[in-house]
């Protein structure tokens, strides 16, 4: 599969017309249609940061780009011309402790990372790069429990 991107207002009224975009692609590289709803969910993660913080109080764009790896994998890269924000280097939430205890922000992060295979951050020039792999294989922090 060759890969195409969509270029869209960093808006959360973006978002379905993402998802309908890496649906199409994650339909034509094989994933399993019951894996979709998992994938909806990192990229309205993702995308809605970007909505809400690479430019605010500004506007500005989000690029979608997808692309078929073959054994029913997909890879997504989101870019932004926003401030620079690498979501990799926040620390994993501690779970342990209760929901009014634990500090505002990181769990989005933590929710990615644990759905995807794969997942990266790189600024090139002025844009924020972020790219991951699709369907998850296995979890992506250490010492995670696989169960």
């Amino acid at each position: 599969m060759e890969p195409a991107s969509l270029t869209l207002p960093a808006k959360a009224e973006s978002i379905s017309v993402f998802r309908e975009f890496v649906r199409r692609a994650a339909a034509a590289a094989g994933i399993d249609p019951g894996e979709l709803e998992k994938l909806d969910l990192v990229l309205e993660e993702i995308l809605i940061n970007v909505a809400r913080y690479a430019y605010a109080p500004d506007q500005g764009v989000v690029e979608v780009a997808c692309s078929g790896l073959g054994h029913g994998k997909v890879q997504v890269e989101v870019g932004d011309y926003g401030r620079v924000f690498n979501p990799l280097e926040l620390d994993p939430p501690d779970l342990s402790r209760g929901l009014a205890e634990r500090p505002i922000g990181g769990l989005g992060a933590f929710l990615v990372r644990s759905m995807v295979d794969s997942i990266d951050y790189r600024r090139e020039g002025n844009r924020n790069v972020l790219s991951f792999t699709f369907p998850n294989a296995g979890p992506t922090y250490p010492n995670a429990d696989p169960t």
